[in-house]
């Protein structure tokens, strides 16, 4: 009886030893499972923060983009408004001398016109003079 006693203590005790080692397993498995966890929520939040970091580098680059489309764009227009000008200028001196040389035309008209009438003047006295001395 007392070596069927020691025995059932025995398996008791086996029983007890299992029961606390799979108690210590499952804890062990518990923190292992929480340092995992922890892990894994470090490696996301250095994803979250790269993809964060990556953004703002993207935002940043397509603000320099902007930035440097709009000044292209200010110096196009700068170049369209120095051609517009230039262009204008021109057309302004090409009416200037297309004037002066109507006016001066004209004066060279003008003065041959008064050239000929002059000489017609001084043939029609050479004329009347000559019609005098004949009589």
């Amino acid at each position: 009886n007392e070596e069927d006693n020691d025995e059932d203590n025995d398996d008791e005790d086996e029983d007890e030893e299992s029961d606390e080692d799979e108690d210590l397993a499952e804890e062990d498995n518990e923190e292992d499972n929480d340092e995992d966890n922890d892990d894994e929520d470090e490696d996301l939040a250095e994803e979250d923060n790269e993809e964060k970091d990556n953004d703002e580098d993207n935002d940043d680059e397509d603000e320099d983009e902007e930035s440097l489309a709009e000044e292209d764009n200010e110096e196009d227009n700068d170049e369209d408004n120095d051609d517009e000008d230039e262009d204008l200028a021109e057309e302004d001196n090409e009416e200037d001398n297309d004037e002066e040389e109507d006016l001066a035309e004209e004066d060279k008209e003008e003065d041959n016109d008064e050239d000929k009438d002059d000489e017609d003047e001084d043939e029609d006295l050479a004329e009347e003079d000559n019609e005098e001395g004949q009589r």
